[in-house]
């Protein structure tokens, strides 16, 4: 039984990302349930389990939507990110050995071939994962992964987007190639660089729901 529903929520989620559920939309028990051949039950604890993911939001009244953000959202998740990221990076940078280095390295091999394709964005979670992994501040990197998801709802089309791969690449070797040097700062300014052009995106996005 708990398989099933840990089974239903990734199902639910992976649509949820996939832009099948844009944000705000309404999430009706009885025609999630027709959807994914379940009864109600399993589809309300689904709910709260994904509610507990911050991508949905439990509504008194109204049943489950989708969690729609505002700009002055983004904007806050966009500057957390940069406040918890960057510190985490430098951080990192300053306790890494050879195992992390060579994590970096083979996570940056992952990513590129990855761009473009399906599962793009859990390569590129992987990389940054690898890149922040070696400061040990694992509450820290929890508050990052909690924020992870909620971003991907405002980049659902990231797997099929070329537009931007020369710049999307060059920042993660850069990333890459700071985190093996030894070179913080550098790498902090990279990392601004690129939340902030992903946040870009987003914001994009959002204007045009």
């Amino acid at each position: 039984m708990i398989q099933n529903e840990l089974t239903l929520v990734a199902r639910i989620r992976s649509d949820i990302l996939a832009g099948v559920y844009p944000p705000g939309s309404d999430l009706l028990q009885t025609e999630l349930a027709a959807t994914y051949g379940v009864s109600r039950i399993p589809v309300r604890d689904a709910l709260q389990s994904l509610a507990a993911l911050r991508l949905v939001d439990l509504v008194p009244g109204r049943g489950a939507q989708v969690v729609a953000l505002t700009q002055a959202d983004l904007a806050e998740i966009r500057d957390l990110r940069l406040m918890l990221e960057c510190d985490l990076l430098a951080r990192a940078i300053g306790r890494a050995d050879q195992s992390a280095m060579d994590d970096v390295d083979f996570a940056m091999k992952v990513v590129a071939a990855a761009i473009g394709r399906t599962g793009g964005q859990e390569a590129d979670w992987a990389f940054h994962d690898a890149l922040y992994r070696a400061a040990d501040c694992p509450r820290q990197l929890a508050i990052v992964q909690e924020l992870r998801p909620i971003c991907a709802l405002y980049l659902r089309e990231y797997d099929s987007k070329t537009a931007n791969t020369t710049r999307w690449l060059r920042e993660h070797q850069a990333l890459a190639d700071a985190f093996r040097g030894r070179r913080a700062e550098e790498a902090k300014s990279v990392l601004r660089q690129h939340i902030r052009a992903t946040h870009a995106q987003m914001d994009a996005v959002a204007a045009a729901a």
